[in-house]
């Protein structure tokens, strides 16, 4: 007869040691080079402004899934979004205007199928100069004196996922036709709960109890 051999304690401290240290190598050697890759995909959303003269400049901004892709929390992985930023340098602050744009893809609410929802919206923010950062308020933002450029990539991720809507669901086709997936409609009906009919000799009952 074979007697398989438990393994002992040291032996298994031994394995998740080597195992702890192997997923942190992996860690180590795949973080930079994921902060190095959302930051180059970010970079273009950082404006210098020390340069610029006094007045109107304009940015124009092209927004799709490598976007979302930079932000671990979105809902959003897949859109088309454009944007048109009016940069007002003044004296003492500066005045952001946007205007969005475009379509994103969300699950509609009554058929639970994905289906591209048409966005659109303007912004203002107004970037003021104080001793430290600070989001003052939603639309003032405190910058440290020295700053030579602001980053307006977090800014333009909130404005278009507040430009979705809280209740999402399929626009009607051009013959006015529910847009919803017919196919994911039936089997939500299937599995939905059934309303039992109710007994009238019940209704009597609970009558009695009222009165």
């Amino acid at each position: 007869m074979v007697c398989l051999k438990k393994p002992s304690s040291n032996h298994s401290n031994a394995s998740l040691s080597f195992l702890f240290l192997y997923s942190f190598i992996l860690f180590c050697n795949f973080a930079p080079r994921f902060v190095k890759k959302v930051s180059n995909r970010l970079k273009p959303y950082h404006l210098g402004f020390t340069g610029l003269s006094l007045g109107h400049h304009h940015f124009d901004f092209d927004i799709g899934s490598d976007f979302f892709e930079c932000f671990e929390e979105t809902e959003i992985h897949v859109g088309q979004v454009k944007v048109d930023l009016d940069l007002e340098k003044q004296e003492k602050m500066l005045v952001l205007s946007f205007d969005i744009h475009g379509e994103v893809e969300v699950v509609c609410d009554r058929c639970a199928y994905e289906y591209m929802q048409p966005i659109s919206g303007k912004e203002v923010v107004f970037i003021k100069f104080g001793s430290e950062y600070l989001e003052e308020d939603d639309d003032v933002l405190i910058l440290p004196q020295g700053s030579h450029e602001v980053d307006v990539s977090s800014m333009l991720y909130d404005f278009i996922h507040l430009l979705v809507p809280y209740h999402r669901l399929h626009l009607p086709d051009e013959q006015g036709n529910l847009g919803c997936n017919k196919e994911n409609l039936e089997i939500l009906e299937e599995l939905s709960p059934k309303e039992t009919p109710v007994d009238p000799r019940w209704d009597v009952l609970n009558q009695l109890k009222i009165d």
